[in-house]
């Protein structure tokens, strides 16, 4: 494909991609597939996929936050140590044959899978705040280096893995849990784009229409999370662990 029939396919399906991950989190699982479609090198595609990933989530959790969903001390606090993990995980990453990365991703799958088995257990909590105390510190810091390496190593349902765990492990109302972690992915996806720019592998005539398509889809979707409650937010979390499991085993046979 030419640029411009690239950016033709690549920004109605980004634009989708930021709905869905605006609502739920997972957009990384229609957008990474979207720009391998298109013909990028793998690492272009992953590059492409942080940036936009980065500043189309900004836009959710910016809808997040107007709205009141999105608890920020538990969020900086996770996000102390999502830096560390989304660092390691992405250096390690560039570094790796594209073998061995495809073992990552299929173990990573393997996580997706077993988190199918704590959906049910996933209940609309009443807090949007947690209190800060040393117990919960620590909560949140291994809370933060699982999305940080999650997100490094394999990015697509990080923000359903994220807010799995504030919800199950905090009581969180499922959409600030859903707000709450969308400061982790930020932050984990920013900490990528710096190491994927430093590599020149961010193409960004492909990157920076498709991260405004993004971030209109993404303000869309939390706008609907917000409006339609917690009810939405389940159906669309449980859409994108089925197509994530699906993902995994095609890969697998």
């Amino acid at each position: 494909m030419d640029l411009l029939l690239k950016l033709l396919f690549i920004c109605p399906m980004l634009f989708i991609a930021g709905i869905v991950d605006g609502i739920s989190g997972g957009g990384g699982i229609i957008a990474l597939p979207t720009y391998l479609f298109a013909g990028l090198p793998v690492n272009l595609a992953y590059g492409c996929n942080k940036l936009q990933s980065c500043l189309g989530t900004c836009g959710s959790l910016y809808k997040y936050s107007k709205d009141g969903f999105a608890d920020h001390k538990a969020g900086l606090f996770c996000s102390v140590t999502t830096v560390i993990g989304s660092f390691s995980a992405t250096r390690i990453m560039l570094i790796l044959p594209e073998k061995i990365q495809t073992v990552i991703i299929c173990i990573m799958m393997c996580f997706i899978i077993s988190l199918t088995f704590l959906i049910s257990k996933v209940r609309s909590g009443e807090f949007t705040r947690v209190r800060v105390t040393k117990e919960n510190i620590i909560r949140f810091l291994a809370i933060g280096m699982t999305i940080g390496l999650y997100d490094g190593f394999f990015g697509p349902g990080g923000s359903t893995v994220a807010m799995m765990l504030l919800s199950l492990i905090f009581g969180y109302d499922i959409r600030c849990a859903n707000g709450t972690g969308k400061i982790m992915v930020v932050v984990s996806n920013l900490t990528a784009v710096v190491n994927y720019a430093l590599e020149g592998s961010i193409l960004y005539t492909i990157a920076v229409p498709a991260t405004i398509s993004n971030i209109l889809g993404s303000y869309i979707g939390a706008s609907v999370a917000s409006k339609k409650g917690v009810g939405i937010v389940r159906i669309f979390t449980i859409l994108v662990v089925i197509i994530v499991v699906i993902q995994g085993i095609t890969k697998l046979l």
